[in-house]
């Protein structure tokens, strides 16, 4: 009998089944890119108010932390299919989810530095 996500990490005592769903994805999509990813977020939430002309750059990272993520990703997928020789396409088209979840994080983070970035810059 397996021990699933939510008895492992104790994480969804009142039961928010949103919440356990995003926590599901950040664990899915590789904890440490996604921590990164998040950091970059973080950077550009304090660049909004300490150092405005950062916001984009951070959004950059972030964007480009995600990709990073997503392309290890796909060579430790491929490296694993080598070493299973023969797999279903099921299997395969998982992988990919899962290797698509840190790209689609960090393009948010890289959208929201947009946003804060055209809502901070002056107008003529």
């Amino acid at each position: 009998m397996g021990v699933t996500l939510q008895q492992k990490f104790l994480f969804n005592p009142l039961k928010i089944e949103f919440m356990n769903g995003l926590f599901k994805l950040y664990v899915e999509g590789s904890v440490g890119w996604m921590t990164l990813i998040t950091l970059a977020l973080v950077g550009v939430l304090i660049a909004m108010w300490k150092a405005p002309k950062w916001v984009r750059e951070l959004g950059l990272l972030g964007l480009s932390l995600g990709l990073l993520g997503w392309f290890t990703g796909f060579c430790q997928a491929f490296v694993d299919i080598m070493k299973a020789g023969d797999i279903s396409m099921g299997v395969v088209c998982g992988g990919v989810k899962v290797a698509l979840i840190a790209p689609l994080y960090g393009i948010l983070v890289y959208l929201v530095s947009v946003v804060i970035s055209t809502i901070q810059s002056p107008r003529k």
